[in-house]
């Protein structure tokens, strides 16, 4: 994600749409890759993107996709509402992670992560994105922020790996 991505995020965030607006948005902006292409194809003039936005959009979010059209910045709305999602966790003290894993954990499990991220960010809450990822052959990796907590088998032999070959 780009500074530009998070200024337009926080810029979003700042227009305070409903929930039900923003999920229009998402369903409508990327579910329906014909539209993005259109919305983002510089050979169509900005007054017949504009009058998509106007029919196709809630009146909280037009001039918002109006601006990203007119600066040919709506290829970036994923990255965008990520941005804004992350806003949007923060106002209410929580924090996004993502956990890769071979088996998926038990309840019990989730949540004894769950409890372990917001003990150790201070957090309320915690949005888990869980990924199935075989390749790691065993274990599992947590993505909290910048920071990843690797208790794969493959990270652990990987790291086995470096130190052979470094002696």
């Amino acid at each position: 994600m780009t500074q530009l991505d998070a200024n337009y995020g926080k810029v979003l965030f700042q227009l305070r749409p409903s929930t039900e607006v923003i999920g229009r948005m998402k369903e409508l902006l990327l579910n329906h890759k014909e539209l993005l292409a259109a919305l983002d194809n510089p050979s169509i003039k900005a007054k017949e993107k504009h009058a998509v936005i106007d029919k196709l959009f809630d009146p909280e979010v037009k001039n918002f996709l109006k601006v990203l059209c007119d600066n040919n910045y709506v290829s970036h709305i994923g990255e965008i509402l990520i941005a804004y999602d992350d806003l949007v966790l923060e106002s209410k003290n929580m924090i996004r992670a993502t956990l890769s894993f071979v088996t998926k954990p038990s309840d019990a499990q989730l949540t004894g992560i769950k409890d372990m991220i917001c003990k150790k960010y201070n957090k309320e809450g915690v949005l888990l994105d869980l990924k199935e990822d075989p390749s790691l052959v065993g274990g599992f990796i947590l993505n909290v922020g910048d920071v990843e907590y690797d208790r794969s088998v493959k990270g652990k032999l990987l790291d086995m790996q470096k130190r052979l070959l470094w002696r």
